[in-house]
């Protein structure tokens, strides 16, 4: 007797309990799977398509702070990550007098310190066994405005100047001693990355 033939021969509620058992059967096993893949799936996509969104929505801001980086780097020029306390310091003043002669800047007397540079997010990028000191350098020098304008913007964009910090400009006291001549003050830094004393 075939299978045909033998649910064939069962009574109705057993044939219909028997295609109900068969269509859970199909359902569970085939279309159940199913959907929870088609589920699974979508989610990745919906996590995707809201990483793509949130990328795209900050590529406005992404592209504006690289013109802004470019911008800072065409008026400013490249600035040196921290160097070595030894060599940097040497490569810095050469670099300050070398700008200072450009212009034609002589008689200038300068002092220098050394401090840590505060908390912020270099400091918090270079690990915990290194500090960032700041090597300041205040040149007093006199000369015409133009000449100290052209001593600024160069220092600026010298790579071993991390910073021009300070700029004080006064006129000379006697017209008679500097004719067009101002007293420029500036303040300059180069930044040294040191190793942290253990103990």
């Amino acid at each position: 007797m075939s299978i045909a033939a033998k649910i064939a021969s069962l009574p109705r509620a057993a044939r219909w309990g028997l295609g109900a058992v068969v269509l859970f059967g199909a359902y569970f096993g085939v279309a159940e799977p199913v959907l929870d893949e088609i589920n699974r799936v979508n989610g990745q996509a919906d996590v995707k398509a809201a990483v793509l969104a949130s990328y795209e929505s900050a590529d406005g801001a992404m592209g504006a702070a690289a013109q802004t980086t470019g911008l800072g780097l065409r008026r400013f020029g490249q600035v040196e990550f921290p160097g070595d306390p030894e060599s940097r310091p040497v490569a810095f003043n050469q670099a300050v007098d070398q700008v200072l002669k450009k212009h034609g800047i002589s008689g200038q007397t300068s002092t220098s310190r050394v401090a840590p540079l505060g908390s912020g997010p270099l400091t918090a990028n270079v690990g915990a066994e290194f500090r960032i000191d700041r090597l300041m350098k205040d040149i007093q020098f006199q000369a015409e405005p133009e000449a100290v304008a052209a001593v600024i913007a160069d220092l600026e964009r010298t790579p071993e100047v991390a910073t021009v910090s300070r700029v004080q400009v006064r006129q000379v006291e006697s017209r008679d001693q500097g004719g067009r001549q101002v007293r420029a003050t500036i303040g300059v830094e180069a930044w040294l990355l040191t190793r942290k004393a253990r103990g």
